[in-house]
């Protein structure tokens, strides 16, 4: 079973983000993730390319914020 940089299990469906770094930029890009073998996930990215993801130290399994009220919060 893969898992993400603080533990949690990565599953096909997961929205995860990861870095990239061009130069001496660097970001996090979002993956919705179709695959996951166990030592690297694969899914597409907010532009529609198929990325594989193969330092899953560096990726974290992200969730939406939980609705209070009507509105997202903590």
């Amino acid at each position: 079973m893969s898992r993400d940089f603080i533990g949690r299990a990565i599953a096909a469906g997961n929205t995860v983000v990861y870095p990239v770094r061009r130069g001496s930029n660097m970001w996090l890009n979002k993956l919705a993730v179709t695959q996951v073998a166990d030592d690297h996930i694969t899914g597409f990215n907010s532009d529609g390319r198929r990325i594989t993801v193969k330092n899953l130290n560096n990726c974290v399994v992200v969730e939406p914020l939980p609705v209070v009220d009507g509105t997202a919060g903590l």
